[in-house]
């Protein structure tokens, strides 16, 4: 890997972010595996910086789950994990998927995506829903030149700079192994595969408590009461549903609390004079109405 300055002293630590990310709720899998990968990339390093042999050993991963179950955050914590043990020089995380990757004409594709590696070179590359790139071939029964294109270029930078950029591909577990394994190139240069789980019920119920916390909404404890009933009805609808979205769901019906909230206290007579801790609390009302409304979307 590129040689990387020492850490500076206003850099992140390892264990700094190891702890940030052991405080996230579940991924008890996807957190042994991550922490056993920065192990290994604190050892190259170790080995590379004492001018002693080191392996070849791709780093690029595959991470497949459903959507909402914490893909692009930990993607996002690798590039600094990785730029804290000095593997990658900047350690930044550039997201994209098909649509950024793909030209509207044959030929232009290779440089549009020539140009998004540039931009995650010393960093990571995050790929979402990698399979689309190839997924509309499959669907015509031929080939989709432009997705192929991508793919191909993708596949030559993955190995003209293995030194300077960690890609990360995510989507729904069948897909994304699918096509992984269509192409030898891809399959050749993906060996570190994460499955992500969706969350049980009461993971939500944890989730929707700490986004409370973090934006200082305090519930009574009916509302409590209520949300958890509710978060874990909503798991317990969508267990087998393929497309359920897990904690972006969960951010969705908070937000939601919000607006229910928002329209019980305008209804008071005096919303300017209303206290800060009036302004702050979540009653059973609100997840209620929330619920409702969920319920009337689908």
């Amino acid at each position: 890997m590129s040689t990387a300055s020492p850490r500076g002293r206003n850099s992140e630590s390892v264990e700094d972010i190891l702890a940030e990310m052991d405080g996230m709720v579940g991924l008890d899998h996807v957190k042994t595996q991550l922490r056993q990968f920065i192990a290994l990339a604190r050892v190259m390093v170790l080995r590379r910086d004492r001018d002693l042999p080191t392996p070849r050993i791709s780093l690029h991963m595959v991470f497949s789950g459903p959507p909402g179950t914490g893909k692009t955050v930990m993607a996002r914590k690798v590039g600094r994990l990785l730029r804290a043990v000095r593997l990658l020089t900047r350690g930044h995380c550039v997201e994209v998927d098909r649509s950024d990757l793909v030209a509207q004409y044959v030929g232009q594709t290779a440089a549009r995506t020539r140009e998004v590696v540039d931009k995650a070179l010393d960093g990571v590359l995050f790929i979402d829903e990698a399979y689309m790139l190839t997924k509309q071939s499959k669907q015509q029964g031929g080939m989709d030149p432009f997705g192929q294109e991508a793919v191909d270029t993708l596949v030559a930078q993955m190995e003209n700079y293995r030194e300077r950029l960690v890609v990360i591909i995510a989507g729904y577990t069948d897909d994304i192994r699918d096509f992984v394994a269509s192409n030898a190139g891809l399959k050749s240069r993906f060996s570190r595969y994460i499955d992500f789980e969706s969350y049980s019920g009461d993971q939500l119920v944890e989730i929707f408590m700490t986004i409370c916390e973090e934006n200082r909404v305090v519930l009574s404890d009916e509302a409590k009461r209520t949300a958890r009933q509710t978060i874990n009805q909503i798991a317990q609808q969508n267990r087998t549903a393929k497309d359920f979205g897990n904690a972006r769901v969960v951010r969705t019906f908070f937000e939601t609390v919000l607006v229910a909230q928002a329209e019980r206290l305008s209804r008071e007579p005096d919303v300017e004079g209303l206290s800060d801790d009036a302004m702050q609390r979540i009653e059973r009302e609100d997840i209620a109405v929330a619920r409702d409304i969920r319920d009337q979307n689908g």
